[in-house]
């Protein structure tokens, strides 16, 4: 008998932890519920609709104009000469003089890249 009594008191502890834990998963799936529902309610408004018009499609409202900055061909020519230039002669260092040029800046005898 008190054997029996040590199992059904196992059981019920098991059972009530079981029973915790999903009250808690569906206090977090009604939580989840009206995170979403909240979202649709905002993507449903008109809110929400100028702004993906705006800033997504590009679109403008009547009255207004939309400028689109083009890059220049003079533009794009100096940050690609810029590019090159500074891989065309990398600075090769060994690590140490790597790590002490990170900490310490340049040594009196070496050049400065920029």
């Amino acid at each position: 008998m008190i054997v029996d009594f040590g199992r059904r008191a196992a059981a019920n502890y098991r059972v009530q932890r079981e029973a915790e834990r999903l009250s808690q998963e569906v206090e977090l799936a009604r939580l989840h519920q009206a995170d979403l529902l909240a979202r649709r309610s905002y993507v449903a408004s008109d809110l929400y609709v100028e702004e993906v018009a705006r800033q997504e499609l590009k679109w403008a409202s009547p009255g207004e104009t939309v400028l689109v900055i083009m890059p220049t061909p003079e533009a794009v020519a100096s940050v690609a000469a810029e590019a090159t230039a500074a891989t065309a002669h990398p600075i090769v260092q060994t690590p140490t003089q790597a790590w002490l040029h990170l900490f310490f800046g340049p040594s009196p005898g070496q050049a400065v890249s920029q």
